[in-house]
């Protein structure tokens, strides 16, 4: 019994000198863990919240018409809620508008925002091919490829070769938009509506 008295002392005096000597790291750890979750748990609620919020102001913007109502609520997604899904979706809806409205200007500089900020890649390769589309119906042709030449998510390489021959096409180069439609066609593989409509414009050019 004393033995056991004697070994359990032991063990306590060791437990105070390591408390002694490693308990305020103990400590510091079990805060920074607590703070770390605390921080977690409120950027999490104020990034639902901000999204929460940013669906309405799209919900709304997609309703509506009016073409003033969607340009002040497309500036308040990018103004207010840039780091949201909803924010570039919004101003693709907006530039589409624009366009539509021959405000080519503001079409332009929605996409370009899009191109830049979003962090969907699908969404900005979906917006470098808008803009390419102002581009060619602008005759700006080097702007166009240069936006059509830009990194994209892969998935949209077969509408990148396409949107690039119509581009030669309206450049009246011709041996290159044989090119890039062929180049279409070999990216659109099994997807046939997709080819057929690549080989359609292949066919009008002489293909």
């Amino acid at each position: 019994m004393a033995h056991f008295d004697l070994h359990e002392q032991e063990q306590l005096t060791r437990l105070k000198y390591f408390w002694r000597d490693w308990g305020k790291y103990i400590i510091a750890v079990l805060v920074i863990a607590v703070m770390a979750y605390v921080a977690e748990v409120i950027w999490e609620s104020y990034t639902t919240s901000r999204a929460a919020k940013a669906a309405i102001v799209f919900n709304s913007l997609n309703t509506t018409k009016d073409a003033a109502t969607v340009y002040k609520l497309a500036d308040s997604l990018k103004n207010k809620y840039p780091g949201t899904e909803y924010t570039p979706m919004g101003l693709i809806v907006a530039a589409k508008l624009a366009n539509d409205n021959k405000d080519k200007v503001k079409a332009g500089a929605y996409l370009k925002w899009v191109i830049k900020n979003s962090k969907d890649k699908g969404l900005a390769a979906f917006a470098m091919l808008r803009l390419a589309n102002i581009y060619i119906d602008e005759q700006k042709f080097d702007l166009a490829l240069s936006t059509l030449m830009q990194k994209h998510e892969a998935s949209f390489d077969v509408l990148f070769y396409e949107r690039r021959g119509d581009l030669y096409v309206a450049r009246n180069d011709l041996t290159k938009a044989r090119d890039a439609y062929k180049e279409a066609l070999e990216k659109a593989g099994q997807d046939q509506n997709t080819a057929n409509g690549i080989q359609m414009k292949l066919d009008v050019i002489g293909g």
